[in-house]
C-alpha cells in the first residue's frame, strides 16, 4: 500500500528531507557521468595514434556529409525549382506574354535558354520594384 507523505506530524519535513535526497542522487550522477567522460577524454589523448584517428573521423565525416544530399557543389550547380517553372511556363507563353501553344511535358526539359539564376530573376508577370 503506498505511503501518504503529510499524514502525520512531520509530514512535510519528511518530504523536503526527500526532494533533498532526490537532488542530491541527481547530482551525484550527473558528478559521476561527467567524470567517466573526462576519463574517455583522458584516455583519448593519450593515445599515440591521435592524429591518424583525427584524419579517419574527418574523412568519415565528409562521407556522411556528401551522402547526407546537402553536398553544396551538386546544390549549388542546379538552378532553384521555382525558377524551372517560372522559366517553363514564359516558354509555353512566349516572350511576349501571348498564349504561343503548349509546349507539353517533354519539351520542358529541353530549353535552349540557360535558366536564371539570382536576386534579378523575376517571374512572367510579377512587377518589378
Amino acid at each position: 500500500m503506498a505511503q501518504e507523505h503529510g499524514s502525520g506530524p512531520g509530514g512535510a519535513e519528511r518530504r523536503s528531507d526527500e526532494a533533498v535526497l532526490l537532488v542530491a542522487g541527481a547530482v551525484d550522477l550527473v558528478l559521476e557521468s561527467a567524470e567517466d567522460a573526462l576519463r574517455r577524454v583522458r584516455a583519448l589523448l593519450g593515445r599515440s595514434d591521435l592524429g591518424e584517428l583525427t584524419a579517419d573521423v574527418r574523412r568519415d565525416l565528409l562521407a556522411r556529409g556528401r551522402n547526407s544530399g546537402l553536398d553544396p557543389v551538386r546544390t549549388a550547380s542546379a538552378p532553384a525549382h521555382l525558377e524551372l517553372l517560372a522559366l517553363r511556363a514564359r516558354q509555353r507563353t512566349g516572350p511576349d506574354g501571348a498564349g504561343g501553344g503548349d509546349t507539353g511535358p517533354d519539351d520542358a526539359g529541353a530549353a535552349e535558354e540557360p535558366a536564371p539564376t539570382g536576386a534579378g530573376f523575376r517571374a512572367p508577370g510579377h512587377p518589378s520594384r
